[in-house]
């Protein structure tokens, strides 16, 4: 009898050995890196067109049509406004009637020298006489081109009483109506270009010289969440804000969809640099308590399997899936990145993740 109860709790032994190998927590773990630290930087700030323009008319004069109106879509070219044209018209008729006057009046001119010149060799008109008709044929010559010049203006003058966008955009105003006179410095239209905006954001002056050229940044409108902005960086413009302490940082946005429009808010983020190197872990692997504790659970190798601790770290930044630490983690550990609500001090894990 006394020799069969070690020989009993020796087989309960056995038998337990698997099943508490059976009974270990799966976990998945990652590895963490250790390198150069990252900082996001969130601004905010508003599209502005690239290019926007109040469209005056050249002339003063009586609008006769109004082409387009607020929100109309034109190309470059495209006709806006008529101005009334009927004097202008008048006069460019009247410069090209004296155009074809002083053509005749050359014609004739040279007429008469040539004759003049005949009748010189055959000694039958003095010589002064010649001189006198070909000074007029200069004359007449000066007279074309003089007329043909009027002409240029006339019709320069009519051209500008038809308005036309300088640049592809949208009419965001109207400001004039017909049967209005307007004049040189009345605007009639506001015209703006959408294809391509600016944003621009306020950036307080200690991270001037951490913009470097090859600056990451992701850029969102506020209007269109979850879309990323095809936005790239135009310019670092050095003029500090006394005021604000800060400097202008300008980016150039594309948008061929038209769902953007100046006076949106944005927001950009700029992937900056970090001072140092920081261990990077995934996100998930963080653990955070409600006294503002920030864990990790970390498995480390054991004679026969993985055991997993728990470990109090200082979390610097949270950069997109990834989370950066201060400090560095034991040598050989993995963090726990999926299986980590429920663990205990000690605990014997199974790596289902890649170790």
């Amino acid at each position: 009898m006394t020799q069969a109860v070690p020989k009993l709790i020796a087989g309960l032994v056995a038998a337990l050995v698997p099943l508490a190998a059976a009974a270990a927590t799966p976990v998945a773990v990652a590895t963490p890196t250790v390198g150069p630290g990252t900082q996001t930087l969130t601004l905010s700030g508003n599209l502005t067109p690239r290019q926007a323009a109040a469209i005056s008319p050249q002339v003063a004069g009586l609008v006769a049509t109004m082409r387009v109106d607020a929100g109309d879509v034109v190309a470059a070219g495209d006709p806006l406004v008529e101005l009334d044209a009927r004097i202008a018209r008048l006069e460019q008729a009247r410069a090209r009637a004296v155009v074809e006057e002083t053509r005749t009046a050359l014609a004739e001119a040279e007429r008469l020298r040539d004759e003049g010149r005949r009748l010189l060799e055959r000694r039958v008109l003095p010589a002064s006489e010649v001189e006198a008709r070909e000074a007029a044929v200069r004359l007449a010559e000066a007279a074309v081109t003089r007329a043909g010049s009027e002409l240029d203006l006339a019709t320069a003058r009519l051209a500008q009483h038809v308005i036309r966008a300088p640049f592809a955009g949208v009419v965001s105003q109207r400001l004039a109506d017909a049967g209005e006179w307007v004049g040189t410095g009345n605007p009639v239209l506001e015209l703006v270009a959408v294809n391509d905006l600016w944003l621009d954001v306020r950036v307080p002056q200690q991270f001037w010289n951490r913009l470097g050229p090859q600056l990451q940044l992701d850029a969102y409108a506020d209007a269109l969440p979850g879309r990323e902005l095809d936005a790239e960086l135009h310019a670092r413009v050095p003029v500090n804000d006394p005021a604000a302490r800060t400097f202008l940082l300008r980016l150039l946005v594309h948008d061929e969809t038209g769902r953007l429009t100046p006076g949106m808010s944005a927001r950009v983020e700029l992937k900056l640099p970090g001072e140092g190197p920081v261990t990077s872990v995934p996100r998930d692997a963080i653990i955070r308590y409600p006294d503002g504790t920030t864990t990790v659970w970390v498995v480390t190798a054991a004679d026969d399997g993985w055991v997993a601790n728990e470990r109090p770290v200082e979390l610097l930044r949270l950069a997109g899936e990834r989370a950066e630490l201060a400090g560095a983690l034991p040598a050989g550990a993995r963090v726990v990145v999926r299986g980590n609500e429920g663990l205990a001090a000690g605990e014997r894990v199974t790596v289902t993740g890649s170790p």
